[in-house]
């Protein structure tokens, strides 16, 4: 009788040794077929159950540290999601009543104080980056998403709401804010006189005269070198949009992608006739009051200043990419023309 094998509780004969050998090879084969595909079925699994954009997840944590950003997230009813804000926020509407405003953070905090909170993303600007690049890069091997964006022109304003849109998973709200703008924006654009019926092939030249004989106007971004916007800034486009003239329409950015602008005084001056509106933008770019900007002595031959067209207006109204530059719009359509 021959030996019982361990593989069976039942006798039989010994298998020859060709077939032995031949059974374990297969079985060789197929652990070791298995164990190399369990990544790829691993992945295969994890890729499936993976949603089309990882961003569009609801409930993730955010840290926001650019107050345009803390607005829009809280008008799109994404409040709970917040879970750092930074110190510079400035918005105070119907989103957030009752709210128990989260820790603020700062470039100048340590990892440590980020990590706390838990964040699944921060929201920062190009700036903050190029600040401290060691703090994001740190955070960023963590596994925090770091979402560094900057809107400066109206052109972009809508995609950079929807990105904020997609990371909150408010997709659906962020379209109806969009429309909502929308309709405010047309109904406080300034609308020229009418010179006539016209023919439609002089309607752009209409359009242009029309432009001409409004009043200029020129938006200070900072008093002390005497900057304002370049033209296809968001201020600039809101100046236009209530009935403006942009006096410094030949600025040019001090940095690419900044829509601050040199301009110095001898430029100023040589317009210094077409200044029928001077607006200053207050905030944290420009730390100066309205008591001082009027004691500038070179200001004094601008027409603004010698008829009291002299205005202020807060910097989160008209350069944060926001809906609140509706209420931007607003006001400098009160100071252009605050006889319509």
């Amino acid at each position: 009788m021959g030996t019982e094998p361990f593989f069976s509780s039942r006798k039989k004969p010994r298998p020859k040794a060709k077939t032995f050998f031949k059974v374990l090879a297969l079985a060789f084969l197929a652990i070791f077929a298995a164990l190399a595909l369990t990544p790829f079925s691993q992945a295969l699994l994890a890729q499936e159950n993976q949603a089309p954009n990882e961003s569009a997840k609801p409930n993730l944590r955010i840290i926001s540290l650019y107050a345009a950003d803390t607005e829009i997230l809280l008008r799109l009813g994404a409040r709970d999601q917040l879970v750092g804000i930074s110190r510079q926020e400035t918005y105070d509407g119907p989103e957030t009543k009752d709210w128990p405003r989260p820790p603020e953070f700062s470039i100048h905090d340590d990892v440590e104080k980020f990590l706390a909170a838990a964040p699944d993303y921060i929201l920062i600007r190009p700036m903050h980056l190029s600040a401290s690049p060691a703090l994001f890069q740190t955070l960023e091997k963590t596994g925090i998403k770091i979402w560094s964006r900057q809107c400066t022109e109206a052109k972009d304003l809508f995609d950079f709401w929807r990105e904020l849109g997609e990371i909150s998973g408010k997709q659906d709200q962020v379209n109806s804010m969009i429309e909502e703008f929308q309709a405010k924006i047309a109904a406080l654009t300034y609308q020229d006189p009418q010179n006539g019926q016209g023919q439609a092939q002089n309607q752009d030249q209409n359009k242009a005269q029309g432009q001409n004989q409004r009043p200029g106007v020129f938006l200070e971004a900072i008093h002390k070198e005497v900057k304002t916007f370049t033209p296809d800034s968001i201020p600039v486009w809101l100046l236009t949009l209530a009935g403006g003239r942009n006096v410094a329409d030949d600025s040019e950015p001090t940095r690419p992608g900044q829509i601050v602008a040199n301009y110095g005084p001898e430029r100023l001056l040589e317009k210094a006739d077409q200044v029928d509106v001077f607006i200053s933008q207050e905030g944290p770019m420009n730390k100066v009051d309205l008591k001082t900007v009027k004691e500038r002595k070179i200001y004094a031959v601008l027409p603004a200043f010698k008829n009291n067209r002299v205005y202020r207006i807060p910097e989160e109204l008209i350069s944060r990419p926001s809906p609140s530059l509706v209420e931007g719009l607003e006001l400098l359509k009160g100071m252009i023309h605050p006889q319509k």
